[in-house]
């Protein structure tokens, strides 16, 4: 919880709690199953952070799935949150709404911050391909200058 990622998995699992309970209360509790699964989602990530299960199970490509996870769970919150403050009246659908919006702002940070991490992996990855990739070229044309 200490870290950036913590504290954002936090914060995605409380919004996301809040908005479910919200929709329970409201006359728009079609929307409840969505809050419900990215609350276990985002406690399901927040435990394999903190249990480094990342390191444990290379297998699986957990940036990915994070990302993945982010951007869907944005896409989700912010068209339901919509739906949600237009088209039902009562409080709650209105409270959820607005949580749904905050959540959708959370899980949009979350998936900015991992896709930038993904890019400087990848730059780096390529810088270091270019450089052996050059290295190669000069080795090979000094040999054929013999």
């Amino acid at each position: 919880l200490c870290s950036l990622k913590g504290r954002l998995l936090l914060a995605e699992s409380g919004l996301s709690f809040i908005t479910f309970i919200c929709y329970v209360a409201s006359s728009a509790s079609a929307f409840l199953t969505a809050p419900l699964l990215e609350f276990l989602l985002a406690l399901f990530f927040l435990f394999a952070d903190a249990m480094q299960l990342n390191d444990k199970w290379q297998g699986l490509c957990w940036p990915m799935m994070d990302f993945l996870r982010c951007v869907t769970a944005a896409l989700i919150y912010f068209a339901i949150s919509i739906t949600a403050v237009a088209k039902y009246s009562d409080g709650a659908s209105k409270a959820a709404g607005v949580f749904g919006f905050f959540a959708t702002i959370v899980f949009a940070i979350d998936f900015y911050l991992i896709f930038n991490d993904v890019a400087k992996f990848l730059k780096q990855g390529d810088s270091a391909d270019e450089t052996t990739a050059h290295k190669t070229e000069e080795e090979n044309s000094d040999s054929d200058s013999d």
